[in-house]
């Protein structure tokens, strides 16, 4: 398989799109550092996006926010609930918390109706069929192959073009381009194992909300509050579970259509392979 450089991905979906604008996802983990630092200083005109999904550890949107300040990078963030008024614990209140089948509710719910706005803000002005750019971090490896984004460098989804320019950097390589880039670590990365930009437990292991209290206690405070009004309206699952056979959360689909979420897929196949063994 032709493996394509960060350089020929960009120029490649450029040349067959002619986007109108470039984002990079930058959500605070370390994939989005890499990919967030190489796009920004490599890619003329390319601005950073955070999707807040309403439900992460604030500490995290405070470092990408500051990062970005500091670096003089121009921040676009779009909030699920006061800018797409999607709300987490409402959704909870209603269907229950998600489990791994209601993954994509929240995704779409949390996350896609934020990139959408954000693709539409950027089209007012432009031809209906302009098209928007955006790359997310994204990397190759065992994991993303049976989840089907192999060979998926380039991506269209209706006016988005999702692009993983880092898709060939092995993890060793990301940790060394990290290193010398000079990019602050997130401080919730190093003590979570995962960004916290979002908390939607739709794939959380049993005892993983002690591991986000211990983290921030407003979290773990937060979620039992929420786990007592589900229990109070007839939910039985709680955070770390999933509804019972014939619950209300639909199942999802294609997982190539949630780019911003594929660490918590991968999460989920490592920890079923594990069972299995």
């Amino acid at each position: 398989m032709n493996k394509l450089t960060p350089q020929e991905i960009v120029q490649r979906a450029i040349e067959q799109y002619d986007p109108i604008a470039i984002y990079v996802g930058f959500s605070g983990g370390n994939d989005s550092r890499l990919v967030a630092h190489w796009m920004m200083n490599n890619v003329p005109g390319c601005k950073p996006f955070h999707i807040n999904t309403g439900i992460g550890i604030e500490r995290t949107r405070i470092y990408v926010r500051e990062t970005c300040k500091s670096l003089g990078w121009d921040l676009t963030e779009i909030r699920a609930l006061e800018d797409c008024g999607q709300d987490y614990d409402e959704l909870c209140r209603l269907y229950g918390f998600p489990g791994p089948d209601g993954h994509q509710m929240m995704y779409a719910r949390l996350k896609e109706r934020g990139v959408r706005k954000l693709v539409r803000d950027t089209k007012k002005g432009h031809h209906k069929r302009s098209k928007v750019l955006i790359a997310s971090g994204i990397r190759h490896d065992e994991s993303i192959i049976r989840m089907g984004y192999a060979g998926r460098e380039i991506n269209k989804v209706g006016a988005q073009i999702w692009i993983n320019p880092m898709y060939w950097f092995s993890k060793d390589e990301r940790d060394s381009y990290n290193a010398a880039s000079g990019m602050p670590e997130n401080p919730v990365t190093k003590e979570l194992g995962m960004s916290g930009e979002c908390g939607c437990g739709a794939y959380a292991q049993p005892g993983e909300l002690e591991r986000w209290r211990k983290c921030d206690p407003s979290f773990g405070e937060r979620i039992d509050s929420l786990q007592q009004q589900c229990l109070e309206r007839g939910f039985t699952w709680q955070w770390e579970g999933r509804p019972p056979k014939g619950g209300y959360n639909p199942k999802q689909h294609q997982l190539f259509q949630m780019p911003m979420c594929v660490g918590c897929e991968k999460s989920a196949i490592v920890q079923r392979e594990l069972q299995e063994l």
